[in-house]
């Protein structure tokens, strides 16, 4: 793998593109035009190796394939997503006038696009998707194995081309009951320690207590950096940058702006990303002078700690980021969470330590 490599994605890009089905003054070789009439009406999705061995959807991370690119007669950035049948009928759904659903469609679409020829769609996605065209829940019975169809969409910059669907593959999978979708955690990486300091990012929880595939964690980062499944490997599948905001499964490093200590929150729901800028952490509270008053702690990042010597009022203290409530930390010393209560203190000198990690890890030493 080649963890160096930071891909940008540029106005020139798209600039690109545009040139690509501009009209032209002149019919020259080197100029080219897409001819929307003679589209070529497919392109191959490759039938995988294991197409007919039974995949475990609930024990495998990734379902991998490979495929080709559109004919459209020269090369052209095109963005590839996967659909779902179970039936291999792609039927799309029927509206009224009101825009409501008459007759859902046959198939579902997947989070997650590419940009190379090759993937790995989430295995859960899949299943949750059988799960919603099926109609199944807890109490259903589900077989013990079935067939479930694939194919891939090609769609071009300029949206006013139609996009291009692939043949369909079939595959043997064994489906699941419904449960957490996602992972209780991803994990970023940089090179702000040659690429072996992992940041744990944590998922939030649903209304039914299950991982929601929404992460959040927090860690100094250097250059660049890139977010991965395993702690301790690069197997697949990890996510780099596509575009603003967009991740990509197994593509390149995401450049950070400037090196700092940020909060860093990733979604598996729609492969995206954000990382925030920590400019300071405070103390506050009725032991800290008022609850608008910040103490502002240090960042020391040889330890990771937010650092400071404050003196403290009989009361009670909160942490929060950037002199704002929407990050604040509270609850138990050695187990800080977002929006936890209020932490009782009693007068005197102390040395603070915050160690800001993920939610439920966090922790502080307040020492007299």
């Amino acid at each position: 793998m080649n963890m160096k490599t930071i891909y940008f994605k540029s106005g020139l890009l798209f600039a690109a593109v545009a040139m690509l089905f501009a009209a032209c003054d002149s019919d020259r070789d080197d100029n080219p035009i897409l001819d929307t009439d003679n589209m070529p009406s497919q392109f191959v999705l490759n039938t995988p190796a294991y197409a007919t061995q039974l995949t475990d959807l609930a024990t495998s991370s990734t379902v991998n394939f490979s495929w080709s690119q559109p004919a459209y007669g020269f090369a052209a950035p095109t963005t590839y997503t996967f659909q779902i049948s179970t039936d291999d009928t792609w039927n799309d759904a029927v509206l009224n006038e009101n825009g409501d659903v008459i007759t859902p469609a046959t198939y579902l679409d997947l989070a997650g696009s590419f940009t190379t020829v090759t993937g790995g769609v989430n295995a859960n996605a899949i299943n949750n998707a059988i799960l919603e065209l099926k109609g199944w829940d807890e109490d259903s019975t589900l077989p013990a194995n079935m067939d479930i169809y694939m194919r891939c969409k090609a769609m071009l910059a300029d949206t006013s081309v139609p996009s291009l669907y692939s043949n369909s593959v079939k595959l043997l999978v064994v489906p699941s009951k419904p449960s957490s979708s996602f992972d209780e955690f991803v994990y970023a990486i940089g090179d702000d320690s040659s690429w072996s300091t992992v940041h744990k990012l944590r998922s939030a929880l649903d209304e039914n207590g299950m991982f929601n595939g929404e992460y959040r964690g927090f860690g100094f980062l250097n250059t660049e950096f890139k977010f991965r499944s395993h702690e301790d490997s690069w197997d697949a599948p990890d996510w780099g940058f596509l575009e603003d905001g967009k991740l990509e499964a197994q593509a390149g490093n995401i450049a950070v702006p400037a090196p700092g200590f940020y909060m860093i929150e990733m979604s598996l729901v729609d492969l995206s990303f954000k990382i925030t800028a920590v400019n300071s952490i405070s103390i506050v509270g009725s032991g800290a002078g008022g609850w608008e008053n910040d103490l502002d702690l240090t960042y020391d990042e040889a330890s990771g700690a937010w650092k400071g010597t404050v003196n403290l009022e009989d009361g009670e203290i909160k942490f929060r980021m950037n002199h704002d409530w929407t990050i604040n930390w509270g609850g138990e010393a050695d187990g800080l969470t977002q929006d936890g209560a209020n932490i009782e203190v009693t007068a005197g000198t102390y040395s603070v330590e915050l160690y800001v990690t993920y939610e439920g890890d966090s922790k502080v030493k307040l020492s007299k």
